[in-house]
C-alpha cells in the first residue's frame, strides 16, 4: 500500500516489491501514482501464492479509509470493529493479520483502485509574513466529509528538517501548539467557536470558546480523533478522522498549522491572516465554509 500526495492510498501486488516501489516513487508507472507524487510505501505483506496476494489486494481496495489506516497501524481490533459497524460480519473476510484466509470467508468483489477517491476540498495554507519558514516550502490541507466522519489531511512539503514531537498515547493534551501542530477552528452560530489541535505525536485537544479568546472550556468528545502520521524527506502527512457531527454543515471554519523546524524556526500557516502578529483565533482566519456530507 502506498500513501500518495493528497492523502490517497494506492493498493497493488507485485513479485518484486522493492523494484516496484522504486518505480512508483520515481513516477515511472503511468497512472495514478505518477499523477500523485510523492508517494510513500506504508504497508506490505508476503503471501504464499499469487492468487492469495491478488485476493488480499481486491479485499483491501474495498476497505474504507479508516480500515486502511488501522491496517497500517496493525490495529486488528479496530478493523474488526469497523467491519461490524459498517458492513456486517460478512465483509470482515476472515483474512487474518497473518495472511491466512478462512474457508468461511465471503467472496471478494474486485474494486478499482480509484474507489477510495472521494472529492475533497483542497486548501493552501499561507505563511504569516512576519514568520517565514526556514526550509518548509508549502503546507496544504484537504477536507472530506463522508460516512459520518470528517477527514482532514495536512501535508508539509520539503519536511526533512521538520521538528516532530515524539509519539505518545493518543489522549487529550494541552499546549500542543508550542511545537509542530495542526489545527481546525469551527465557528458556531453566535460568537462562540470550537478549536481542535492535532499533534504528530497523536495527542489531541478540543476546546470551546464563548467569544474571541474568551470563555475557554474543554470540549467533550464522544470518541477521540483518529490520528496517523506518515513521514518522509519529501513530505510529512498527518491524517485525522473525527466525528462529522462536531462540524455542523455550513459553518465557517479555519485551518492552520504551527510548523517548527530543527533550527528553531517557527512559522505560522493559515487560510488567511489578520494584520499584526499571527492569531489563528481572529475572525479573518475563518475563511472557508464546510461542505455538505458526501454519500459517495
Amino acid at each position: 500500500m502506498l500513501h500518495c500526495h493528497g492523502g490517497y492510498f494506492y493498493v497493488g501486488q507485485t513479485d518484486e516489491l522493492e523494484h516496484r516501489i522504486a518505480q512508483h516513487k520515481k513516477g515511472l508507472i503511468a497512472g495514478f501514482t505518477a499523477d500523485h507524487q510523492p508517494v510513500e510505501h506504508v504497508w506490505s505483506q508476503d503471501f504464499p501464492t499469487r492468487e492469495e496476494a491478488k485476493a488480499a489486494e481486491r479485499q483491501i481496495k474495498g476497505w474504507s479509509r479508516a480500515k486502511k489506516l488501522a491496517l497500517i497501524r496493525g490495529d486488528w481490533g479496530r478493523i474488526s470493529v469497523l467491519a461490524k459497524k459498517k458492513d456486517g460480519p460478512s465483509t470482515s473476510s476472515g483474512w487474518s493479520g497473518e495472511g491466512e484466509r478462512s474457508a468461511s470467508s465471503s467472496p471478494l468483489t474486485p474494486k478499482s483502485v480509484y474507489a477510495e477517491l472521494v472529492e475533497a476540498l483542497p486548501f493552501s495554507l499561507q505563511p504569516h509574513p512576519q514568520t517565514p519558514s526556514s526550509r518548509v516550502q508549502a503546507v496544504t490541507a484537504n477536507l472530506r466529509i463522508t460516512d459520518g466522519l470528517a477527514w482532514l489531511t495536512f501535508e508539509v512539503a520539503n519536511a526533512a528538517d521538520l521538528n516532530l514531537p515524539p509519539s505518545i498515547p493518543s489522549e487529550r493534551t494541552d499546549g500542543l501548539w508550542q511545537t509542530t501542530c495542526f489545527e481546525l477552528f469551527v465557528a458556531e452560530k453566535s460568537e462562540s467557536y470550537r478549536e481542535f489541535n492535532f499533534s504528530p505525536s497523536t495527542a489531541w485537544a478540543a476546546y470551546r470558546f464563548e467569544g474571541y479568546r474568551s470563555g475557554m472550556k474543554a470540549l467533550p468528545l464522544h470518541s477521540r480523533p483518529d490520528i496517523s502520521a506518515i513521514v518522509s524527506d519529501q513530505a510529512f502527512t498527518l491524517i485525522v478522522a473525527i466525528d462529522a457531527r462536531l462540524l455542523p454543515q455550513g459553518a465557517r471554519f479555519a485551518l492552520s498549522a504551527v510548523i517548527e523546524e530543527r533550527d528553531g524556526t517557527k512559522s505560522y500557516w493559515a487560510l488567511a491572516h489578520p494584520p499584526g502578529a499571527p492569531d489563528f483565533h481572529h475572525p479573518t482566519c475563518f475563511a472557508a465554509t464546510l461542505p455538505a456530507p458526501s454519500n459517495t
